[in-house]
C-alpha cells in the first residue's frame, strides 16, 4: 500500500509539473475565475466556452467542484492574456486576482443553457466552421482546465473555434482511480454534448484533442458511438489527436476494433520518454500504455497498419514539464497541419496520411517508414 501511494504522489507531482504550475505557491482556486475589473487594453482577450459535467458550488455560483453533476453545465469566460506571454506557459497569478500586465485573468464570465452556448460558438460571424474539442486529463481542477484552453487558443493560431470538455477530475494527489471512474462517468455526457455540437447552427466538422486521462474518456465515447449507430456527431467528426493517452494498449486494440477506421484516420501522439506514462504503467501492474509504446510495441505497429492510425512520435519534440508528458503544448504548430480544411488534404498535405512521422526539435514533421522505428 505505501508504495502505490508514493507512486501515486510521485505521478501527482508529475501532472502538477504538465500543467506549469511548478511556480506557484499553491494550486489556483475558483475565485481565480471571478472577474476582475480594469483590464481593458491591458492583455489580449480569449474567448473560453466551457462544457463540465462538474457540480456548481452550492456557496457560490460562479464556481465548479470536483463533485459530479447529473447533467452539463455550459459557462462562458473572456480571459485577458498578458503582453509577456509565452508560447505554451500559462502565466498564473501568485494569488487571486493577479496582475493582467503580467497573468492570465478572467474579465467576465457568464453562464449559458445550450442554446445560447451554441450561439456563442461563432458570436457575430455570419459563418460557421470547424469546433475543436478539448478534454483535459488527470489531476486537473476547473480553473486549470479554464486557463489551458485559454492559452491553447492563444498559441495555437488556429482559426476554428476551440471550446473545453471540463470532466470533475478530482485534482488531487491521491485522486488516480477517482479520476479513471470520473473520467468513465461522463462518457454519456461527452456524447450527448457532441451531439449537441453536430445540430448547433454553423458547426460544420468537429475536431477532438484530448491529453492524457482524457483520451479514455474520448476513445470510450467513441466506442460507444459507435456501437449505438445513431449519434449525430459522427458524421461530422473530423480530427481525434490522442496526445500522450493513459490507455492500456492491449484494451485501446479492442476499443478500435469497435470504432474501425476513421477518416481522418485517428491521430495518436507519443512519446518514449514519457515519465508520466512509465508510473502509470506500473500502477496498471505493468501493461503498456498507448502514448509511451505504440510505435515500438511489435502487436503496435500491426495495429498502426491495421486501424490504419496516424502516429506523431513527439520523442525529440521539446516538453513543457520535465516529465514530457505535455509535449502536445509545444508542437501546437505541427498538430495544427492536422486540422487544416480538405483542401490541404486534397493538396497532398502528408500529415494527412497514416503511418508514423516525427515532429523533430524544430516541431517539422518528418515522414518515417514504419519499418524505420521498428525495434526502437
Amino acid at each position: 500500500m505505501a508504495s502505490i501511494l508514493r507512486m501515486l504522489l510521485h505521478l501527482s507531482a508529475v501532472l502538477a509539473l504538465a500543467t506549469s504550475l511548478a511556480a506557484c505557491a499553491s494550486r489556483p482556486g475558483p475565485s481565480l475565475l471571478h472577474p476582475v475589473a480594469g483590464t481593458t487594453g491591458v492583455g489580449t482577450p480569449m474567448k473560453v466556452l466551457m462544457a463540465t459535467t462538474r457540480k456548481r458550488s452550492n456557496a457560490n455560483n460562479q464556481d465548479f467542484t470536483s463533485s459530479r453533476n447529473f447533467g452539463l453545465s455550459y459557462e462562458q469566460y473572456s480571459i485577458s492574456v498578458p503582453p509577456n506571454h509565452v508560447p505554451g506557459k500559462i502565466e498564473w497569478p501568485s494569488s487571486p486576482p493577479g496582475d493582467p500586465t503580467r497573468n492570465f485573468v478572467v474579465t467576465s464570465a457568464s453562464p449559458l443553457d445550450e442554446s445560447e452556448f451554441n450561439r456563442a460558438l461563432f458570436g457575430a460571424k455570419k459563418r460557421g466552421g470547424d469546433v475543436i474539442v478539448f478534454v483535459h486529463g488527470y489531476n486537473t481542477n476547473y480553473q486549470e482546465a479554464v486557463y489551458r484552453v485559454g492559452q491553447l487558443i492563444k498559441d495555437s493560431t488556429t482559426p476554428n473555434i476551440v471550446v473545453g470538455f471540463a470532466w470533475p477530475s478530482l485534482g488531487t494527489v491521491t485522486g488516480y482511480v477517482a479520476d479513471r471512474e470520473a473520467s468513465t462517468y461522463s462518457r454519456d455526457y461527452f456524447e450527448e454534448f457532441l451531439n449537441d455540437l453536430a445540430r448547433a447552427p454553423g458547426v460544420r466538422r468537429i475536431h477532438i484533442v484530448a491529453h492524457s486521462m482524457g483520451n479514455w474518456l474520448t476513445v470510450e465515447t467513441l466506442r460507444q458511438a459507435k456501437i449505438r449507430g445513431r449519434s449525430g456527431f459522427l458524421p461530422k467528426l473530423g480530427e481525434v489527436l490522442l496526445m500522450s493517452p493513459d490507455i492500456d494498449v492491449d484494451v485501446f486494440r479492442t476499443q478500435l476494433d469497435v470504432i474501425g477506421k476513421l477518416n481522418p484516420p485517428i491521430t495518436v501522439g507519443v512519446s518514449r520518454d514519457d515519465r508520466a506514462l512509465r508510473i502509470s504503467r506500473r500502477l496498471a501492474g505493468g501493461v503498456p500504455r498507448v502514448g509511451a509504446v505504440l510505435v515500438s510495441n511489435p502487436q503496435a505497429q500491426d495495429a498502426i497498419k491495421h486501424y490504419g492510425l496516424r502516429v506523431i512520435d513527439m520523442s525529440d519534440s521539446k516538453s513543457i514539464d520535465s516529465m514530457h508528458h505535455s509535449k502536445f503544448v509545444s508542437i501546437l504548430p505541427a498538430l495544427r497541419e492536422v486540422t487544416r480544411n480538405d483542401s490541404m488534404v486534397a493538396a497532398g498535405n502528408p500529415i494527412s496520411r497514416t503511418g508514423v512521422f516525427v515532429v523533430d526539435t524544430a516541431g517539422t514533421v518528418l515522414t518515417v517508414p514504419l519499418e524505420a522505428v521498428a525495434g526502437q
